[in-house]
């Protein structure tokens, strides 16, 4: 099915490549930072988490993203350096991104207000050997990798407290074409962010976590995600989430340490699309290297 889809697709639009849509999260909550520059260095500590994404498992082409990213602070904790490296394949198409990241924080009365600017560079790929053509003397039946990259620069706003976050970010801030041959160009579409959460400690071993996302892209309806998490003594989080995409999500975290994390989820899918896949799987692997330990808390709320 997904083979076909990109056989008309690339049939119609052979002149143009249209990068595929960022790749969707689930643990966005325990790892702000991929989805908001302005998060960088909100940890106080040398933060990194590799992350692995399995959508619509057991569907032929369905999006398999892997995601590495790191980031941490200095000058005084007021400004912060960032990496990130995002692996997204589907079907015949590969997508991939290295970004640097730049934030900057403010001191306010209650918490702390972050600007970050991520730039770097978008490369997309569709290889048509993997296509499956009505017609097997079509003209573009030719086997060729189609390839073009293009620099891409994301901005984001962020506010925190100990127990109260907000963020805006925007990803593909020039929304234009990038010509890379004669043949292919590049259209990367904006994507807004905006999430909320706040911290209820209920008492040292019981900890709530409400939380709101909205999304945006061009062409796309807006979607939003509802979740709740929970603290069990200072150890192990557990959350629901429902996506308006017609999914629930089962979450959790567990802090095998101060400075390590490990996590899953599994997105159970309420649409019509449920009977052609299993579920989508999530994991992830996260690392807080604190090397002022005074300033060390555990677990991290935010």
């Amino acid at each position: 099915m997904k083979k076909t889809i990109f056989s008309i697709l690339f049939s119609l639009a052979f002149l143009q490549m249209l990068a595929q849509q960022d790749a969707l999260y689930s643990q966005y909550m325990f790892n702000q930072f991929t989805i908001n520059p302005a998060y960088a260095g909100t940890r106080n500590s040398f933060s990194s988490v590799l992350l692995f994404r399995n959508q619509w498992s057991g569907l032929s082409g369905a999006p398999n993203t892997l995601n590495f990213s790191v980031h941490a602070p200095f000058s005084g904790k007021k400004m912060a350096l960032g990496l990130n490296f995002i692996a997204d394949e589907i079907g015949p198409s590969k997508n991939s991104s290295i970004m640097g990241t730049y934030a900057y924080h403010l001191q306010t009365s209650k918490g702390k207000l972050s600007f970050g600017l991520r730039g770097g560079f978008y490369s997309s790929s569709l290889n048509t050997s993997q296509l499956n053509f009505f017609n097997s003397s079509d003209v573009h039946n030719t086997g060729e990798v189609y390839q073009t990259i293009t620099p891409n620069f994301d901005f984001g706003v962020y506010y925190f407290t100990p127990k109260f976050y907000s963020g805006l970010s925007v990803n593909h801030m020039f929304d234009d074409n990038a010509e890379n041959t004669s043949q292919t160009q590049l259209n990367l579409n904006r994507h807004f962010f905006f999430n909320t959460g706040a911290v209820f400690v209920k008492n040292e071993n019981l900890v709530f976590k409400p939380s709101f996302m909205v999304r945006y892209n061009a062409g796309s309806p807006i979607s939003f995600d509802l979740n709740t998490s929970v603290l069990f003594k200072k150890t192990i989080w557990v959350g629901l989430t429902y996506r308006s995409s017609k999914s629930l999500i089962f979450i959790s975290e567990y802090n095998i340490s101060d400075f390590l994390r490990v996590g899953y989820s599994y997105d159970f899918d309420l649409s019509k699309l449920r009977k052609f896949h299993s579920g989508s799987h999530e994991v992830f692997i996260g690392c807080d290297l604190n090397f002022n330990r005074k300033d060390s808390k555990s677990p991290r709320y935010i």
